[in-house]
């Protein structure tokens, strides 16, 4: 499949088939976050088990998060060697987004024990889209307006310094290839300068004409040399353009990531805020609720006793 179609084709078999026209939005595909492979999913079958992957066999711990915005699930295993590009994490957000459809969840995912698959499934959805477990039923509105706002600005951020970072690495590449190839001109241009100078130092007794026509490729051989050269200084000014872009890129998620942990802490001092405000109120009301009922009792002890005044006079 091609980066800029998203028509899939098996090729396995004698037969090809197509197993999506609009990947990854149509069909259930499976992504390996160890192996990095996607795989065409049928629920149905039970042969296959979701909590080992049938191309890398991994199977210690698994992890499924299910994306919101495709219909993507990764699947994620504990392998402290491997180096991965996605990965879902404990509590059960893909770091760093779907590696689908790159986008980040649209709120924060919520676990639940899927009856299908027998693991924990994490997801911004609002069912399961396998065993159908309602995941919105006890969610707190403010504290999901809340999470949305942190994901949608940490997302943002993360995605525009994720295309930047992509943008200098195809700089770089680019700028390497250039270097490459100059250095192969300047190797040959060395190499004809190198056979110019033997036939000049072998052919001195050779007719005029020919010799004027040694010193005119000579002459072209030097300036080829002088134009590589410059386009060599050239790539390198580029290549060290690149590496700073690389830089500003790092600095910009370290800075989104810092602003995201302010507004979740942020977020976390509100809330105890609000329950401790909660709890103070309903303290009140209590001691209010003690008073009244000793302010009765004394008033009704007061009658008695003025009856019995006056009752001895």
């Amino acid at each position: 499949m091609s980066r800029t179609s998203r028509i899939v084709v098996c090729k396995e078999g004698a037969d090809e088939h197509t197993l999506s026209n609009n990947f990854p939005y149509s069909g259930s595909w499976i992504y390996c976050c160890n192996c990095q492979t996607f795989i065409a999913w049928e629920i149905g079958r039970g042969s296959i088990s979701i909590k080992q992957c049938p191309f890398c066999h991994s199977s210690i711990n698994p992890r499924l998060y299910v994306c919101d915005h495709c219909a993507v699930t990764m699947l994620d295993f504990d392998d402290q060697a491997l180096r991965k590009h996605h990965t879902v994490l404990s509590w059960g957000m893909p770091q760093p987004a779907c590696p689908a459809c790159h986008q980040f969840p649209a709120s924060t995912p919520k676990q639940h024990l899927c009856r299908v698959f027998q693991i924990n499934l994490a997801t911004a959805r609002p069912a399961c889209p396998f065993c159908g477990f309602k995941t919105d039923e006890t969610s707190d509105e403010t504290s999901v307006d809340g999470t949305k706002s942190v994901a949608a600005k940490f997302g943002a951020a993360l995605a525009e310094a994720e295309a930047r970072a992509r943008e200098a690495e195809e700089r770089r590449r680019l700028a390497e290839d250039a270097v490459r190839k100059e250095i192969e001109l300047r190797v040959q241009a060395e190499r004809k300068a190198e056979e110019i100078e033997k036939k000049v130092t072998g052919e001195l007794s050779l007719p005029p004409g020919i010799n004027s026509e040694l010193a005119g490729r000579e002459t072209f051989f030097s300036s080829l040399v002088e134009a590589e050269a410059k386009a060599r200084a050239e790539a390198e000014q580029r290549v060290y353009a690149e590496a700073f872009e690389r830089q500003e890129a790092k600095w910009r998620i370290a800075a989104a990531e810092a602003r995201a942990a302010e507004e979740r802490q942020y977020l976390a001092e509100e809330r105890r805020r609000r329950a401790e405000a909660q709890t103070r109120a309903s303290g009140n009301g209590f001691a209010i609720a003690i008073y009244s009922g000793l302010a009765v009792l004394l008033f009704f002890m007061l009658i008695v006793i003025l009856y019995a005044l006056f009752r001895a006079l």
